[in-house]
């Protein structure tokens, strides 16, 4: 009899839950779209976050791959359909970041309500038949008029790099597009390039294979890759004037349009806070030396805007950009206060 009733209150839990959500998406299943291409960078950071959300909230979430134009190809998309909470958007901060500069896309942080989950590092490495071991060789190759391989320009790894060259007066290369970080991975391996610079999530599994020399990384601490016994350095202990670099680290992030459902917004700000604390996702961020973040709501807006300010700029004072960040109201992040900027947001007004 106990164990009817067990089996019972069971029952009625699992209707009980599957009936909750299917109020918050009862008409068909719903979808991110990443903005790049499957195995790159932030495909690989993005899909184990949603797996863990949907098995949270126990529902099915589509992921769809739609690369183009730094992710924002995906990111207008989303903007130009319905707003109810079956189409989402992800990409690294970074790439978002871009898109105004670029002229890429119009859309800025106010049109979204992001899930920030993690964080992390870009690394630049060498082929390892190339002899290049260390920073200072890495940049006395490039100094020579060689190629730098980056999956696009806008992206991670290409802007940290021209903030690294604005630092310290280096002047930038030339740069060969492998349109992912991933496949610009497997483009210094392949000898297409000899150097390159990736989301090191993206070529990690290829630094602990040996398949490539990792040299230094954006984070403000040093990477250890246990596999190979190495310690990669911070940009800030070898090179001079980089101490800022760190504040451009990509974040992961998800995003919803902002005059999407409420109770679908609320249902995944508590689903990301309980993804961010559960094993998987932990063993996850040491795989991939992630940061966990767990930022929604106000704190991830600022986290969005912030970013944005010191991406656009950067990529404008390099003379990167189409436009002026100024011309969309972004201000430097020496000018940047949360208060001010934050009202430009009609959900602040």
């Amino acid at each position: 009899m106990k164990k009817a009733l067990a089996i019972l209150v069971a029952i009625v839990m699992v209707l009980g839950c599957a009936t909750a959500f299917a109020e918050i998406w009862p008409d068909r299943t719903p979808t991110v779209y990443i903005g790049f291409g499957a195995g790159g960078g932030t495909d690989t950071a993005i899909r184990p976050i949603i797996a863990s959300i949907s098995e949270i909230l126990g529902e099915t979430i589509n992921c769809a791959n739609m690369e183009g134009a730094n992710s924002a190809t995906a990111c207008d998309y989303v903007l130009s359909q319905p707003h109810d909470g079956y189409s989402m958007f992800a990409t690294g901060s970074g790439a978002f970041a871009s898109f105004t500069v670029y002229g890429y896309s119009e859309s800025m942080w106010q049109d979204w309500v992001s899930y920030h989950a993690y964080t992390g590092p870009v690394i630049y490495y060498a082929n390892v038949d190339s002899g290049i071991t260390t920073a200072q060789e890495f940049f006395d190759y490039l100094a020579e008029g060689n190629l730098m391989g980056v999956g696009g320009f806008g992206n991670g790894p290409h802007t940290q790099f021209e903030a690294i060259c604005a630092a310290t007066g280096f002047e930038p290369p030339e740069y060969s597009l492998f349109g992912s970080c991933a496949d610009t991975g497997v483009g210094v391996i392949a000898g297409d390039v000899m150097v390159g610079g990736s989301t090191m999530s993206a070529v990690i599994d290829y630094i602990q294979g040996g398949m490539i020399t990792p040299l230094f990384v954006t984070s403000a601490e040093p990477v250890y890759f246990d596999e190979i016994d190495v310690t990669c350095p911070s940009v800030t202990e070898v090179l001079e004037g980089c101490e800022d670099i760190p504040s451009l680290l990509e974040n992961w992030i998800f995003m919803i349009p902002r005059d999407a459902p409420e109770e679908i917004i609320n249902a995944l700000n508590e689903a990301l806070d309980q993804a961010v604390q559960t094993q998987e996702i932990a063993d996850f961020c040491e795989q991939k030396a992630f940061t966990v973040m767990n930022l929604t709501g106000e704190e991830a807006d600022k986290a969005l805007a912030q970013c944005t300010s010191g991406i656009a700029w950067t990529i404008y004072n390099a003379g990167l950009g189409k436009g002026n960040p100024a011309d969309h109201g972004i201000p430097t992040l020496d000018a940047f206060d949360w208060d001010t900027v934050k009202l430009t947001c009609d959900a602040y007004k």
